[in-house]
C-alpha cells in the first residue's frame, strides 16, 4: 500500500503507543514520504472515518488526508502528522507561567475550530453516516452514566442506594434531553486528539461523532483529567467559546450555561468510567494515574453545580468519593 501510494519501498516499520482502543498505528517510513498505517478490524467504524474525512477536508476542516486503504476497508494509510499533540504541549509547559500565553493561544485556536465544526459543518452533516448513534439522545447519556456506575463506582467501596441512583441518573437524562441538538458533537474533542504540526492544529479520533449539543465538547476540552488546565483558564475559555459560538448562531448564553453544567458533569463521569475500564480492568497504567485528576475534576464541578441540587442521591456519592483516599497524585 505504501508502494502504490508513493512510489517507494518502505524502509522501516515503527509501531506507535496503543490507545483505549482496538486500532492499531504504525509509521512507515520511505526514501522520501512516510505515512501513518491504521488497522481496526471495525470496518463500520472505519467507513464513518473515511466518510467523515472526506466530508471534513471538503469544509477546508483541518484533518489529515487518507492516502489508500484496503478491499477490506480494515486497514488504511494517512497523513503523518509527526507525534506533538496539543496535549503533550500543554503538560510539559502548563506548570510554567513563561508558556501560559502560547497554551492560552492554542486553546483558542482549537476552541474557533471547534465551532466551525459544531456549527458551520454540522449543518451540512449527514447525520445519518454516525455510527453506533447518530444523535446524543437519551441511550447516550445513560450509556455515560451507567459507564460510570458499572466501570468505577462498583469497583470502589463507596455505598449508595440503586434506586435512588438510577432515579437520580433519569432526571439527569431528561432534563439534557430538553437542550437543542442542532450541532455536530465531536464526542471525544481533547487534547490528546488535537495534533500540532507547524504551529496549526489538526484533529484526529472523530468517527464517533454525532449530532448534539454544543456543551459536551467543550466540557471535553476544558476538562481532560491529566490537562490539569487551571479553572480562572478554564472560565477564560469558556467566555471566548460563547463569543465565538454568538458571532455563528445565535444562542441564550444563559440557558447554554445551565446546561453545561449538568453536562459537564455527565462528561467527567463519562472519564471515570473509561478509566475505571481501561484502568482497573484492563491494568493500563495511563488510565489508573489520570484518575486523581479525573475526581479533582469532578470536586470542582460539584461545588457550584445547581444540577446537583436534584439529585441527592448522585450528589451523596460525590461527597463520598471526595473522602475517598484510594488514589494520591504523582
Amino acid at each position: 500500500m505504501f508502494h502504490n501510494w508513493c512510489g517507494e519501498k518502505s524502509e522501516n516499520i515503527i509501531s506507535l503507543p496503543h490507545s483505549g482502543s482496538d486500532r492499531h498505528y504504525y509509521r512507515i517510513f520511505g526514501k522520501n514520504n512516510r505515512a501513518i498505517a491504521a488497522y481496526n478490524p471495525h470496518q463500520k467504524e472505519n467507513q464513518v472515518f473515511f466518510e467523515m474525512t472526506r466530508f471534513f477536508l471538503s469544509e477546508r476542516i483541518a484533518v489529515p488526508e487518507i492516502y489508500q486503504k484496503n478491499a477490506l476497508e480494515t486497514l488504511y494509510l494517512i497523513q503523518d502528522l509527526g507525534d506533538t499533540t496539543l496535549f503533550s504541549v500543554i503538560t510539559n509547559k502548563i506548570d510554567n507561567p513563561e508558556y501560559l500565553p502560547e497554551i492560552r493561544e492554542y486553546l483558542k485556536q482549537a476552541i474557533r475550530e471547534l465551532a466551525r465544526i459544531q456549527i458551520i459543518a454540522g449543518r451540512k452533516m449527514d447525520f445519518s453516516i454516525c455510527y453506533p448513534y447518530s444523535t446524543f439522545d437519551a441511550s447516550s447519556v445513560v450509556f455515560d452514566l451507567e459507564y460510570f456506575r458499572t466501570h468505577f463506582l462498583d469497583r470502589h467501596a463507596i455505598s449508595y442506594d440503586s434506586y435512588r441512583l438510577e432515579k437520580d441518573f433519569r432526571y439527569l437524562t431528561d432534563f439534557i434531553g430538553e437542550e437543542e441538538k442542532a450541532y455536530f458533537m465531536y464526542r471525544d474533542f481533547q487534547s490528546r486528539n488535537i495534533m500540532v504540526k507547524d504551529g496549526k492544529l489538526f484533529f484526529i479520533d472523530y468517527q464517533g461523532g454525532r449530532k448534539g449539543p454544543l456543551q459536551y465538547d467543550l466540557a471535553s476540552l476544558l476538562f481532560q483529567a491529566r490537562a490539569r488546565l487551571p479553572q480562572q483558564l478554564r472560565e477564560e475559555m469558556l467566555d471566548y467559546y460563547l463569543r465565538v459560538v454568538r458571532m455563528l448562531t445565535p444562542i441564550d448564553v444563559e440557558k447554554f450555561l445551565g446546561y453545561y453544567d449538568a453536562i459537564t458533569l455527565i462528561r467527567v463521569l463519562q472519564t471515570l468510567g473509561a478509566y475505571g475500564l481501561r484502568g482497573l480492568s484492563q491494568g493500563r497504567s495511563h488510565f489508573i494515574q489520570s484518575i486523581p485528576y479525573a475526581l479533582s475534576n469532578l470536586h470542582i464541578i460539584s461545588e457550584k453545580n445547581k444540577i446537583l441540587e436534584h439529585l441527592p442521591e448522585l450528589s451523596g456519592v460525590i461527597d463520598r468519593l471526595k473522602n475517598d483516599n484510594t488514589y494520591t497524585y504523582e
